[in-house]
């Protein structure tokens, strides 16, 4: 779940500020990618350990947008996976992270029909232990793994940890910041550096687009503009979900994130990482107003 609550400014520390809004939606990084990527049509699981508290309406949205929710397991006692999100008008973030007893996952077991079930693995937020085990799984049935660690690259990975995943990973996702830390932790000096572990790093930039970098050279991707920009909270997770629904078709790798730039575009222009996911003919439609698809 997510709470986003809008301030005039981020506080300094030892300071306060008033709230000017805040509101509770769906979201979670794999509860957005998961549903954002199912509504484009493309066969979506979600693997999670939940708290007995996960809301039902929660569940019951993601199956009717086609969500595969066998693996959202709840653990008894323990509380839903919870993010606290504080942004600025300018679109400055800090955020507050509640892993519920995802942060327990090194010691639950691997939840197998999720990674059986799929071509592609995606690894998102949760415990690099448990996540070692999840692609050890995944690399014996041959599928392709996507590795995404997001905001816990700065405070759970290790090196060891980090380059385990991938090592096995295709796919790198990452923001700039978080590409400058895969850097550090794969002791590597560049982006094309990781490339000598996985084979295709896609780098968001905000407003400046995104890139993606193969062992053939880097792509640039175009921003796509929303009709406004409201809230970017959940905008890398739609451009994941885009780039998944030109991969699922055969798309070449520009195609997949002009594709993630138009997913991204929508999700801004509304509060909430859930409340404005477009349909397949919106963004095809989208994407080819401002780029060559």
């Amino acid at each position: 779940m997510d709470y986003i609550v809008t301030l005039r400014r981020l506080p300094k520390p030892n300071t306060s500020i008033e709230i000017l809004d805040r509101q509770r939606y769906f979201g979670g990084t794999g509860g957005n990618l998961a549903r954002a990527a199912a509504r484009l049509g493309v066969k979506a699981s979600l693997a999670s350990f939940v708290g007995g508290d996960f809301p039902a309406d929660y569940r019951t949205a993601l199956r009717e947008d086609g969500v595969d929710t066998a693996d959202l397991r709840a653990v008894r006692g323990a509380n839903t996976p919870t993010a606290w999100v504080f942004s600025d008008p300018r679109g400055n973030q800090m955020a507050v992270i509640d892993q519920g007893p995802m942060k327990e996952a090194a010691r639950f077991p691997v939840l197998r029909h999720s990674v059986r079930d799929v071509e592609l693995v995606h690894l998102a937020t949760g415990r690099p232990e448990y996540y070692v085990r999840v692609a050890e799984l995944a690399e014996s049935l041959g599928r392709t793994i996507a590795f995404d660690p997001s905001q816990e690259i700065h405070y759970v990975y290790t090196p060891r940890l980090f380059r385990a995943l991938l090592s096995r990973s295709k796919y790198l996702f990452g923001n700039e910041a978080e590409i400058v830390r895969a850097k550090r932790l794969a002791r590597v000096t560049s982006t094309e550096g990781l490339l000598r572990t996985t084979a295709v790093v896609v780098a968001t930039l905000g407003s400046r687009g995104s890139a993606v970098y193969t062992r053939e050279g880097r792509i640039r991707i175009p921003r796509i503009p929303p009709r406004r920009v409201v809230d970017v909270t959940g905008a890398g997770d739609a451009y994941r979900a885009g780039f998944y629904a030109g991969l699922a078709r055969g798309f070449d790798m520009r195609r997949c994130g002009i594709l993630g730039s138009a997913v991204a575009s929508f999700v801004v222009e509304k509060k909430g990482t859930q409340s404005n996911l477009p349909t397949w003919p919106q963004v095809l439609r989208r994407a080819r107003q401002h780029a060559s698809l």
